[in-house]
């Protein structure tokens, strides 16, 4: 119903006096309210953990910076004997002038306060003295109710009978928020000036006094004039009051707000503190992390996490603009693409920056750790190293013709047929060709070669942690993992086959400066020298010439690779040089279709380049030396067979010693023998060979190729071309393989393009 002006007015008067009249009652009686008895809740207001000794612990970030606290609350007790009386003063003055002569609530106060609320019509300030906001801070909901103002009163009123007025003060001045995520004067003092509470000056104290009333409007972190306009009422009240000299005031007012912030990057790094605290939990206990004042030495990096979560925020909202725009101006999906992005020191295994998603205020889960997606052909370089292990060359000749499977499902047998991304198959290609152009079916005959045990091995000891099913998708990465495993195993390649589990800590010191532990490791030999540089070579000719195009980073040689699963439900990037490795992962919580036609190497590698371009910024470019064991050759780059410095098609290959091809490759034009006279093919192990017959899944389709071949199935039509000689090694030895289960989804489609 509408209310005239005069209307409004007297309802107003009417609500103060009730309110007035009401909270007097309660003081005079508290029987007349209608509130449960306050010993309840003060039977252990003494021993409440905030007013025990001890310090919160604190990280710091690789060049010891402070950037954030382990404990719930920013809280550090102090005995009232160490705040300087000025800064007590400054609180008293500005929230309850005469707190040492009244009792818990003050008559005046409330009568004041009901004249400011006559015109509003509701209750807009209370009057509260300083042992009614401890009562509220401690006990109270921060709503402005009739009933709550009546308990706040009550509870006030027995920590008045319990508490000496000092001992109620220290106990405002530890419990009180500043904002800023401090709780506490100490804490305060640190968070703005990196101060002890005793080392504080006049304005400073003002300063702090003067955010009580409102910690987030008076924030000099938001707003460094208000702060200061604030500041200065608080000095005014002081001078008014005679508590400072007129030259005291002065000289405070004419001070600039100047901070030095405790803690650096705050806010920065919410992800990566959720993901620590979690594992020194387990080692510490929850006590110790909270008061115990442990000093934790991280590996973070703060500029290069300010840069992941600045490209990672803009580069997914640029990935939903490019996705709005091919939908013919459909609106923003409300689902929400997320993302994860993480970058590691390949020689320390130290975690330099972790961003587990777009926003913490909307989600903690850290889709960094947390989510195990699909990694589709991001998994595909642990299939190419462990065949170079076991003696195959990046000019192997693998073939791309149509091959399917029979794979036992629910008791019978269900075909599987690898597909391509763009459905071609491109007859011989060799091993540099399939990985760089990301092409799924050699991918999977390499894998039945090398066998399903060997390649989920290496992989766990590269650092993946999840479980891998045991299943000819494995190649194209069906079994899930997560953005940290992935990229801390990448780091293997590059850092020349070393491999250090990723880490987060440097070391941790107790408060006397104790060292409790340190992260020192070796590292473990996962890889020969040889077979990590030509893993690099593979991975940096994707980069220059293959899928992974969209990653290259001017100035630099960047080693990587791209992930996408069917229907690009996710986006994977993940790449590296010798200073640093970084893996991205694009896509919904709920996986579901990005877009048919999207890949990796479009959406998801341009935000990753941007991410290195910056985090690069400074580091010193260094080329990796050729490991001593590699001979590098000119070869033909579609045949892998030695060619002439004339030869177009040549690139300088990689081979370890004594896995050289033995013939020369015809140069382009040069006239070849026809079809019919074509020399018969080379011994099986001139050529990426066969598994025994007892380990093949049945063939079930396309004719196939004499047994004396020793080759996989393909199409009959097909010219023999050269083949590349391996060193003399014996056949790779069957591998007993777990019954075969197709993969989930079948990837048919799957592809890293």
């Amino acid at each position: 119903m509408f209310m005239r002006p005069s209307e409004r007015f007297w309802t107003g008067c009417a609500v103060s006096w009730l309110l007035v009249v009401g909270l007097c009652l309660s003081v005079v009686s508290p029987s007349a309210a209608f509130v449960a008895d306050p010993e309840k809740d003060l039977a252990t207001l003494d021993r409440l953990e905030i007013f025990q000794p001890g310090e919160p612990s604190v990280l710091y970030a690789i060049r010891d910076e402070p950037f954030a606290s382990l404990a719930p609350e920013f809280r550090i007790f102090v005995p009232l004997s160490r705040v300087p009386k000025l800064l007590q003063q400054a609180v008293l003055d500005i929230e309850d002038t005469e707190f040492y002569e009244h009792g818990a609530v003050s008559l005046k106060g409330m009568a004041r306060a009901a004249l400011r609320n006559l015109t509003a019509a509701k209750v807009k300030e209370g009057g509260s003295t300083i042992t009614q906001q401890l009562a509220k801070s401690l006990f109270l909901s921060p709503e402005r109710t009739f009933s709550r103002k009546v308990k706040e009163i009550q509870l006030a009123g027995e920590i008045e009978r319990r508490y000496r007025k000092d001992k109620i003060l220290e106990m405002y001045l530890n419990t009180i928020y500043f904002g800023g995520g401090a709780y506490g004067i100490e804490a305060a003092a640190r968070t703005y000036f990196s101060k002890s509470v005793g080392q504080l000056n006049l304005p400073e104290a003002a300063l702090l006094a003067g955010l009580i009333k409102a910690p987030s409007l008076y924030s000099p972190f938001a707003d460094i004039k208000r702060a200061k306009a604030r500041r200065d009422i608080v000095l005014t009240r002081m001078k008014t009051l005679r508590h400072i000299t007129a030259a005291q005031a002065n000289a405070a007012l004419a001070a600039p707000v100047t901070l030095k912030p405790f803690f650096k990057g705050r806010g920065t790094a919410l992800y990566f503190v959720d993901y620590l605290r979690k594992e020194l939990e387990l080692r510490y206990g929850r006590a110790v992390l909270a008061r115990g004042g442990l000093q934790i030495y991280t590996t973070l990096d703060l500029e290069m996490q300010r840069a992941a979560v600045e490209v990672l925020q803009s580069g997914v909202k640029g990935i939903e603009k490019a996705l709005a725009g091919r939908r013919k101006g459909s609106q923003r999906d409300p689902a929400g693409l997320e993302g994860a992005l993480v970058a590691l020191e390949p020689a320390t295994g130290e975690i330099r920056a972790m961003v587990g998603g777009l926003d913490y205020a909307k989600s903690q889960f850290n889709r960094a750790v947390q989510a195990r997606r699909q990694p589709g052909s991001a998994f595909k370089p642990f299939v190419y190293a462990a065949a170079f292990e076991r003696g195959f060359t990046p000019a192997t000749i693998v073939d791309d013709f149509p091959i399917s499977y029979s794979i036992p499902k629910n008791g019978r047998y269900v075909e599987w047929s690898p597909e391509n991304n763009d459905r071609k198959f491109r007859g011989p290609v060799t091993l540099r060709e399939a990985l760089e152009e990301s092409i799924n079916v050699p991918t999977v005959r390499l894998l039945e070669a090398v066998g399903v045990d060997p390649v989920a091995q290496l992989a766990h000891r590269m650092g993946i942690r999840s479980e891998l099913r045991p299943e000819y998708g494995l190649a194209l990465g069906v079994s899930e993992v997560n953005a940290l495993e992935l990229t801390s195993a990448f780091t293997v390649f590059g850092n020349r086959g070393v491999g250090l589990p990723a880490t987060g800590i440097r070391r941790v010191t107790g408060p006397n400066g104790e060292v409790l532990e340190t992260a020192q490791r070796p590292g473990d030999r996962i890889l020969s020298e040889e077979v990590a540089f030509q893993m690099t070579s593979l991975l940096q000719g994707a980069v220059e010439r293959g899928t992974a195009k969209g990653g290259r980073v001017p100035g630099w040689q960047v080693a990587a690779k791209t992930g996408t699963t069917q229907d690009a439900a996710d986006l994977w990037f993940v790449g590296y040089t010798p200073k640093l490795a970084a893996g991205l992962w694009v896509g919904y919580d709920q996986p579901r279709a990005i877009g048919s036609h999207e890949t990796a190497g479009r959406l998801a590698a341009p935000v990753w380049a941007n991410f290195m371009r910056r985090a690069l910024r400074g580091m010193t470019n260094e080329t990796p030396a050729i490991p001593e064991g590699i001979l590098p050759v000119r070869v033909n780059y579609r045949t892998g067979l030695p060619t002439d410095p004339s030869d177009p098609g040549g690139i300088t290959e990689y081979f370890v010693r004594g896995a050289l091809p033995e013939r020369e490759a015809p140069l382009p034009g040069a006239p070849t023998a026809p079809p019919e006279s074509a020399p018969p093919p080379l011994p099986p192990a001139s050529r990426l060979p066969a598994p025994p017959a007892s380990a093949w899944p049945a063939p079930r389709a396309g004719p196939q190729p004499p047994p004396t071949a020793q080759r996989f199935p393909s199409s009959p039509v097909a010219p023999p071309v050269p083949r590349l000689s391996r060193p003399p090694l014996a056949p790779p030895p069957s591998v007993v393989r777990p019954p075969l289960v197709p993969p989930a989804p079948i990837p048919n489609g799957a592809s890293a393009r």
